[in-house]
């Protein structure tokens, strides 16, 4: 499998965009649809028609919610030769799977201006998720005809995921799990991530559009803005946490901090490995003097095996327990750069793009 993550660039309507990134990635568009009918039979035993069926429900949530990223899929589905109910399904891969906690995820961390060593803002996680999705990722380029550039990494086909726009707000992400999700049909947490990164010009405006947005499963987003803001909002259908720091630094796994989310967090509850990562980040930025070099060496961490930052498959463990990071990323708001590991960064060295080249 080719893990390199290709950058591609759209532009145009919502339409042609999705259809350049279809025909553009057609592989790895492919990849992930299949890639995910696998994991939805075997995590939540949906065969191909339980799929299609299940991505019905939720075509007239986005399409009343965001017509636009619709549209995008459309152009997906059909440059890539896809039913667009595939390309909603794994949109919505989220909600087909709601519920389920079998894996490891991801650890986030966002340095403050006054909190770093050199004096620039940085956002980075890892990102992790199952093995066979590796061959998937895309580093978008979203150049919109009207409002702001989206920067996003993503499985080809999911039309946003970990993200820059071109207005300077930065979010990475963490799985959530609470007693209250549900199946929906509400708006999918991907389509969620997208139209934040499509609307919101700070940290403000989008707090604001995870308020005003009805979901059915929970997401941790983690936030750094143009004027050096950082801040975090829990959001679960049981309702939201926003943190902001008194340190200078906010670090984030998969459980909640949030005092009235706590006693209704599942993912805890059912795999309290979170708390280890958590923890080991914060012992690490709490020993200050942060720079670009010393963040890499924390994501490259692998104390507290097999809990660790930096993670690799379990070669005892079953399929849907699978789990490695399959890319690391690190936003720098100060110099205006990405850099972007292909796979777990003790094996695979970060590369660097300029920002403002595609946004």
């Amino acid at each position: 499998m080719n893990r390199h993550i290709p950058l591609i660039i759209s532009e145009g309507t919502p339409f042609e965009r999705g259809l350049h990134l279809g025909r553009a990635a057609r592989e790895h568009v492919l990849h992930t649809v299949r890639s995910y009918m696998v994991i939805f039979r075997a995590a939540a035993g949906l065969r191909h028609k339980g799929v299609l069926a299940q991505a019905e429900r939720f075509l007239p949530v986005i399409a009343d919610y965001a017509p636009s990223l619709l549209d995008e899929m459309r152009g997906i589905a059909e440059g890539a030769g896809c039913d667009l109910r595939e390309i909603v399904a794994v949109n919505a891969r989220t909600e087909l799977m709601y519920g389920i906690t079998n894996r490891h995820e991801c650890t986030a961390v966002a340095v403050s201006g006054p909190a770093s060593a050199d004096g620039h803002v940085r956002l980075a996680q890892n990102w992790d998720w199952h093995p066979s999705l590796a061959g998937s990722l895309v580093l978008w380029a979203v150049q919109r005809n009207k409002g702001q550039h989206v920067l996003t990494l993503t499985e080809a086909g999911i039309v946003g995921k970990v993200g820059i726009n071109s207005a300077g707000l930065a979010m990475c992400i963490n799985l959530l799990l609470s007693d209250e999700d549900y199946a929906g049909p509400a708006v999918p947490m991907h389509v969620i991530l997208r139209h934040i990164l499509d609307e919101a010009s700070s940290i403000n405006d989008a707090l604001n559009v995870i308020a005003q947005t009805e979901r059915c499963t929970s997401c941790n987003h983690l936030f750094a803005d143009h004027a050096g803001e950082i801040a975090d909002v829990e959001a679960t259908p049981m309702g939201h946490a926003v943190e902001r720091t008194r340190n200078g630094v906010l670090v984030h796994a998969n459980h909640c901090h949030g005092r009235h989310l706590v006693a209704g967090d599942r993912y805890v509850r059912d795999y309290p490995e979170s708390l280890d990562r958590d923890a080991r980040m914060q012992s690490m930025v709490g020993e200050g003097s942060i720079n670009e070099a010393r963040l890499q060496a924390m994501f490259a961490d692998h104390a507290n095996s097999p809990n660790t930052i930096c993670h690799h498959p379990d070669k005892q463990g079953s399929f849907v327990e699978q789990s490695e990071s399959i890319a690391s990323i690190i936003f720098d708001l100060t110099a205006g750069t990405l850099d972007l590991s292909d796979g777990p960064p003790c094996e695979y060295p970060y590369q660097r793009y300029a920002i403002a080249a595609y946004l």
